[in-house]
């Protein structure tokens, strides 16, 4: 292919010169555009930084000021104890009634599985049992 022989058209060479001021011109949008969201994003950051820290300052004075209300000499440490030994009891209670439960669970399945083969027995194989048990009868 000979260079000096080769024809283009003036119409090409100005739509290729079109095309890339085009792609200059969008890439410089882009850009523009790219600076301006990245200088939003900071500014919303900063503002969210210092409104989470003044948030936090209120909240460490309002903790302060319930401290300082707190009347030291009136606090009694027998009371807390007897507190906590009244739910040690609560939770005792409910740990025998869970037992209980879970005993009576267990005996009502096992009569579900015993009827359950009862029926197979009477119907001599067309009973077929489809539910599935939670292991509650071992």
């Amino acid at each position: 292919m000979d260079v000096k022989n080769m024809k283009v058209s003036i119409g090409i060479v100005i739509a290729i010169i079109a095309q890339a001021f085009g792609i200059i011109w969008y890439v410089a949008q882009l850009d523009s555009t790219v600076s301006n969201l990245d200088s939003t994003v900071s500014t919303m950051q900063e503002e969210a930084t210092t409104i989470d820290i003044a948030v936090l300052q209120t909240e460490i004075e309002s903790l302060k000021e319930k401290i300082d209300t707190i009347d030291k000499d009136s606090f009694n440490p027998s009371d807390l104890e007897e507190a906590i030994e009244e739910l040690d009891e609560a939770i005792d209670e409910l740990d025998k009634r869970s037992s209980i439960i879970e005993n009576e669970m267990r005996t009502i399945m096992s009569d579900h599985e015993n009827i359950g083969k009862a029926l197979e027995d009477l119907g001599k194989g067309s009973y077929s049992e489809n539910r599935q048990y939670g292991n509650y009868g071992e």
